[in-house]
């Protein structure tokens, strides 16, 4: 999703202006991304200029991840039709008729795709059937779970979004409990931070407690590990793949590996997780299980590096005397004294 896109008009709309329903019903309920990546998307399909997901990330400083989520998340109440190719690129996005929920007709591109070989012309609409999702169901103990752990009476769109999280990403009660705990746990208590990390479990097919634990565990190694390597980003997905990589198929700790980011920050300023991973991979092949085999390495590369040197050096000693490169005098002194005093 990283082309840049035409935004096409399929609602009736010549102007930027804004449909009351979407103010009475949909604006409440959305975020604060939602919310200015939609608005976006109005301002440039009426003045017909081309965007995309870069565009978009880099205009509001937010990650293309999140982006994508909006983009899906109108998608999803068909405020917009997103269009893909064979490839999985996004090529369209068609802004819809805004209907009153209860009377709301879904439709949408999600998942049409063009022939990669051919590049669409325009732009069609076809019909999206809605699926099937389970009837809302008023969960009064969970929100009362909630505002003990939020110290605090939730209002109407915090109770709204513990609610879309129930329903539209079927959160069972022991997962939807876990991850307030998670959010409350870290100081995050903006509902907007819960909604996103539900939404990022979500996308993971995250659906027990056991799992969630996992992949904090997992997040939590990943920025332990950005620290040691002196890096204060957030890991991409290419840096999360080494990680995995010294974890999984290395089968290294997390104390082995902050040793090698030691190391790796002494060495260099560039390239360091490549850098890193060598080191890894180099103590893998040689059979690491714990730091004390890490310093038996040390040791044995010492007293090899210093024997090395040591025959360097008496090499260099033995060519370097020009002196005894020639055949060496055998005069006997004194024999040559006393035939000089003779004469």
């Amino acid at each position: 999703m990283m082309g840049r896109v035409t935004i096409n008009q399929n609602s009736m709309m010549s102007t930027t202006s804004l449909s009351n329903i979407f103010i009475d019903e949909y604006l409440a309920d959305a975020n604060d991304a939602q919310i200015k990546v939609y608005l976006y998307l109005l301002r440039m399909m009426c003045s017909g200029m081309a965007t995309s997901v870069c565009d978009l990330a880099d205009k509001f400083n937010y990650t293309e991840k999140d982006v994508q989520r909006a983009l899906r998340y109108w998608e999803e109440l068909g405020l917009i039709s997103l269009e893909l190719d064979g490839s999985g690129m996004l090529v369209g996005i068609h802004m819809q008729d805004i209907f009153p929920k209860k009377a709301a007709k879904i439709t949408g591109l999600h998942s049409v795709r063009t022939p990669e070989h051919e590049a669409p012309s325009r732009y069609s609409v076809v019909k999206k059937t809605p699926e099937k999702k389970a009837p809302h169901k008023d969960n009064p103990q969970m929100l009362f779970v909630a505002e003990q752990y939020f110290g605090r009476t939730l209002n109407s769109s915090e109770v709204k979004t513990i609610y879309y999280i129930q329903d539209t990403l079927e959160f069972s009660e022991d997962l939807l409990d876990y991850l307030l705990q998670h959010c409350v746990g870290k100081g995050k208590t903006d509902f907007d931070y819960v909604r996103k990390v539900a939404m990022a479990w979500h996308e993971k097919g995250i659906t027990s407690p056991e799992q969630a634990a996992l992949e904090v565990t997992a997040t939590r190694t990943a920025y332990q590990i950005m620290k040691e390597l002196g890096m204060q980003n957030a890991p991409t997905p290419t840096e999360l793949q080494y990680f995995d990589r010294w974890q999984a198929e290395y089968g290294f700790s997390l104390t082995i590996i902050t040793e090698a980011c030691r190391r790796t920050v002494l060495q260099t300023q560039v390239k360091r997780v490549q850098y890193c991973d060598g080191i890894l991979k180099s103590w893998f092949k040689a059979g690491v299980k714990a730091l004390s085999d890490v310093k038996a390495l040390d040791g044995a590369f010492g007293k090899e590096t210093a024997r090395k040197e040591s025959s360097r050096k008496a090499e260099a000693v033995k060519t370097n005397n020009r002196f005894h490169q020639f055949k060496q005098n055998d005069y006997d002194l004194s024999s040559l004294e006393n035939q000089l005093l003779d004469n």
